[in-house]
């Protein structure tokens, strides 16, 4: 409960509003888009239709977090999390 605090400050701080819905998820326009973090305990997924955002706020994450424990990023298309296997898929326009 207390990351789930600090990360909600922080994140407030930097720009992203919580959903009120699921306060696990927060959201931020950057560049007229939508930026998504939601996360479960401390695993955060990160979401923008432009990859140099995403590179940005995970910058401010190790920032941010790096001085607690290492902070390790996957990216990709394929993400194996506690034992499940993610796809993503791109939309095709």
């Amino acid at each position: 409960m207390l990351f789930y605090k600090w990360l909600i400050k922080d994140l407030i701080k930097y720009g992203f509003e919580i959903n009120p819905y699921d306060p696990c998820v927060a959201n931020k326009e950057v560049d007229g888009t939508q930026m998504t973090v939601l996360w479960h305990v401390d695993d955060l997924k990160i979401s923008h239709i432009n990859s140099k955002h995403v590179d940005e706020f995970i910058k401010w994450i190790k920032m941010t977090y790096g001085k607690i424990g290492d902070v390790t990023t996957t990216c990709g298309k394929v993400h194996n999390h506690l034992g499940i296997m993610w796809i993503i898929a791109s939309r095709v326009k």
